[in-house]
């Protein structure tokens, strides 16, 4: 009976107006203090007025009356900010709830909405057979609603036009109906993977369960007990070619106690090719491995012996016999090289030749010889290209030389055409035989090259325009040299420090000029052969200048950076910047230089008064992604800073004299002196190919002493932003619980020491479009107390009131080659935020919503 009275109130009261103290005697639980979080409100405003559109798809009006009431009571009584984007969200709900997506399916059809499977092993997962399922349900926007079908549907009603053909393809998709025949499909194709597995004969059966016109299918499968491996042996024909394989026995893929496995068997034949064709046999390939398999025991084992045959090739004196022969091994002869291969021209046309042999290193004695063929004179030097080069003459057959040299020269970015080539010598001399000529024909990109873009930015909040002109020329010194110039000039709305002195919309205006030089090898004084080729070594010259100009103060920013790159492997990469300087020379107007005088932290002083940075860098990265596997992996960047150590050391040997402050000088300003360390640790763990939690670590800290009291601005440390903490504008929270509310100042907040966590869950949502769920957790701190900043500094008793919390949930659309990202966060702990109580879910709003905009994933 009571369930009726809240269907007769909710259908009678939907577009009328309805006393609150009659309200109260149908549901007497509105006035429980509980329910609200001002118990006051109970007594205010008597009534309360609302409508209802009325939504084209039907709703469920059962026991939704009272949510109505307490939504639009809280909203009316406790302001918008609090509610508006609850009952949005609520409407949401409701209208997708309600929609009946089953309702234009063909008679006798159902609509497939999952698919599950039942695995009496945990030796199988479903991931390993969801790829053989023939048909999968549509899609869910965050999981929960298949709009795609109202989409289509709402695109086919009614007579065709452009809009509803774009609605139908684009956003929609048909509904996926069930097909028993498919299910049938799919059932033999996992048989067949089991088999292939070592699960042969298993039990695969399917069950459909129906209801209201929508299908599940189950799929129970028992895998029984799979067959493994007893023993392997080999049986290989040529002796020689046996040694080889042996050799290479500890990196098999496949061992006696295995399940048997016609994957790993197909691995294992590649592995073997390639190892082979690493010590010379040029025309080796894995047809001529095959694998023999004894089963005929009763245990379910296996014993598998792996056979390498000899070639056979027709005989050339009887007609339809055939004669066999052992596998060649192949030496490198001659190594031709086309610097200036044309695609359009025939490569028979008469080339000039040049000869060049080039030392090795101290520890190869065999000299590297080069013929180098081009038709007018060669644009690259010789040298450079034959540092590029793993493939030498003398040696055997190797294709890892070969990838490795494909790597190198792509590596160098002057070329879009690369071919190696490997041709039997010719000649019928023992010279001649089992031997290899190798031309490497390359086809140069145009030397020079421009682009022009444009594009808004937001940096910290401050929307504002930018644009840039960039030239690039990528053989400037006929070594392969790239020289990048780019010219950028930008305007943003930032906000004032002193007093508003000018009302247009853009008062911060920059120019800049930015150049770079990147050669490929090592600039130090050690011929390039003596060093490893598989380093792939680049040095970077880099000089840039900025201007900018404020209503409070202008600026001049120069930079000069001289460092080397290099590889260790191929997920492991070294940069040292043993030159990084840094110089700022600033200009303040008369009120900003009294703002700045009534500061006592140097720190902040330092942000806007001229100074020198000179130091080293290092950095150190790796990254366990494989790119032809989805599976976890690590990624981790390092990074150790210092500055001023050298000018120091130097001062203090000569006794330079110092500054009326105590401090030696440069070019007379005070040069920092610090160590700044810094770790960024990534673990990436896949549930499928498209869903993944990312968990990084941040943390460093930087440490001033000698001539310095406090680090540079520049290399002081941040929270906030769109790849970090992102319920809280960049340089807006800490350090520690510290807290300014003032409009005016508008100084960025930095410490001294920083420690982050970021957690986020990525997840398909449609097509292109993907999502995330993420929290970040952490802050940033000060070593030492300051009266600017009070509570900035790192205490452990309040380390853990001190960490700042937010959550959101954002979209991304991955493009493939670019993604856009929009991560909206709110923060629910703040470190400021009253003395007991840190949480502040319970008082957010839409206001409190930071919406941060980035190109590429946070990390």
């Amino acid at each position: 009976m009571k369930e009726k009275s809240h269907k007769t109130f909710f259908n009678m009261q939907v577009t009328k107006s309805f006393n609150f103290q009659h309200a109260l005697q149908i549901y007497p639980h509105l006035a429980d203090a509980r329910h609200f979080p001002h118990p006051h409100i109970q007594h205010q405003a008597s009534s309360i007025h609302f409508s209802f559109f009325i939504l084209s798809c039907p709703i469920f009006t059962v026991n939704f009356s009272h949510y109505f009431c307490f939504f639009t009571f809280y909203h009316n009584h406790l302001g918008r900010r609090y509610s508006t984007g609850t009952l949005l969200l609520f409407l949401a709900i409701l209208f997708f709830a309600g929609c009946n997506v089953t309702r234009n399916l063909p008679p006798n059809e159902h609509l497939l909405i999952k698919n599950k499977f039942r695995i009496a092993s945990n030796k199988v997962s479903k991931d390993e057979l969801t790829g053989y399922l023939q048909q999968e349900p549509n899609s869910k926007i965050f999981g929960l609603f298949r709009a795609n079908i109202a989409f289509y549907n709402a695109g086919s009603k009614g007579n065709d036009t452009k809009f509803k053909k774009w609605m139908r393809t684009k956003l929609g998709r048909p509904p996926v109906l069930l097909d028993s025949s498919l299910t049938m499909i799919a059932k033999k194709q996992m048989g067949l993977y089991l088999a292939n597995k070592g699960y042969f004969n298993a039990n695969i059966k399917d069950s459909v369960i129906l209801h209201k016109r929508k299908a599940t299918v189950v799929y129970m499968i028992r895998p029984n007990v799979p067959y493994t491996i007893r023993s392997i042996s080999y049986a290989i024909a040529d002796t020689q070619l046996a040694k080889f394989v042996f050799l290479d026995t500890a990196r098999a893929l496949i061992h006696a106690g295995h399940n048997y496995d016609t994957y790993l068997l197909d691995g294992e034949r590649s592995r073997i090719t390639n190892a082979l064709m690493n010590h010379g046999y040029y025309h080796f390939s894995n047809l001529y491995i095959r694998y023999r398999v004894d089963s005929t025991f009763n245990n379910k084992k296996m014993d598998l012996t792996i056979e390498i045959r000899n070639p056979v090739i027709p005989s050339l004196q009887y007609l339809g016999t055939f004669t066999e022969s052992k596998h060649s091994r192949y030496i490198i002869g001659k190594i031709l090289i086309y610097p200036e291969y044309s695609l359009l021209q025939s490569d028979t046309l008469r080339c000039d030749t040049l000869m060049v042999t080039f030392k090795p290193s101290r520890h190869d004695t065999t000299d590297n010889t080069y013929y180098f063929l081009f038709k007018n004179k060669s644009r690259l030097k010789p040298r450079t290209l034959a540092q590029m080069i793993f493939i030498k003459s003398g040696t055997w057959f190797n294709l890892s030389d070969v990838n490795q040299t494909y790597s190198q020269l792509a590596s160098l970015q002057v070329f879009n055409y690369m071919n190696i080539q490997m041709h039997e010598a010719s000649g019928n001399g023992p010279q001649s035989r089992d031997k290899l000529d190798c031309k490497i024909l390359l086809s140069r990109i145009p030397l020079h090259s421009f682009t022009i873009s444009t594009d808004g930015t937001n940096s910290a909040g401050a929307f504002g325009v930018q644009g840039s002109i960039n030239y690039m020329n990528r053989n400037i010194f006929r070594g392969a040299q790239l020289f990048r110039i780019n010219l950028t000039g930008a305007a943003q709305m930032q906000g004032n420090i002193g007093p508003e002195t000018t009302k247009s919309l853009f008062n911060t205006i920059e120019f800049g000029v930015n150049t770079s030089l990147t050669f490929p090898q090592f600039l130090i004084p050690v011929r390039p052969e003596r060093l490893p080729k598989t380093f792939k070594p680049r040095t970077t010259i880099s000089l840039g200048y900025d201007f900018q100009t404020r209503p409070d103060y202008y600026r001049h920013i120069s930079n000069i950076t001289f460092g080397y790159t290099w590889n260790q492997t191929d997920k492991i990469t070294h940069v040292l910047n043993p030159v990084e300087i840094t110089l700022v020379k600033i200009f303040p107007d008369s009120i900003f230089t009294a703002t700045l005088d009534s500061l006592t932290d140097k720190r902040l002083k330092n942000q806007y008064t001229d100074h020198l940075v000179a130091g080293l860098k290092y950095t150190f990265t790796y990254k366990g992604q494989d790119v032809n596997n989805v599976k976890d992996f690590f990624y981790i960047r390092s990074n150790l800073e210092t500055g001023g150590n050298l000018i120091y050391g130097i001062d203090e040997i000569f006794k330079a004299p110092k500054s009326s402050s105590g401090y030696y000088t440069l070019f007379n300003l005070q040069y920092a002196q610090f160590v700044r360390p810094d770790l960024d640790l990534r673990f990436y763990h896949f549930f499928s190919k498209n869903r993944s939690l990312v968990t990084r670590f941040y943390g460093g800290v930087g440490i001033p002493y000698g001539n310095s009291t406090s680090i540079p601005f520049e290399k002081a440390f941040f929270a906030g932003g769109a790849n970090d903490l992102r319920g809280w504008k960049m340089g807006t929270l800490g350090p520690g619980h510290y807290h300014n509310d003032t409009i005016a100042n508008s100084f960025d907040q930095t410490g001294d020491m920083q420690l982050q966590l970021n957690l986020e869950y990525r997840f398909p949502v449609y097509k292109y479009l993907r999502s995330a769920f993420f929290m970040d957790l952490g802050n940033v701190w000060l070593l030492h107390d300051t009266p600017d900043l009070p509570g900035g500094k790192f205490q452990l008793k309040y380390f853990v009131p001190d960490i700042a919390i937010d959550v959101g949930i954002g979209i991304r659309a991955d493009f493939d080659y670019f993604i856009i990202r929009l991560d909206p966060a709110v923060p629910i702990r703040v470190p400021y935020y009253l003395a007991n109580n840190h949480w502040y879910a319970g008082k957010l709003g839409l206001s409190d919503i930071i919406w941060n905009f980035g190109i590429g994933y946070p990390f």
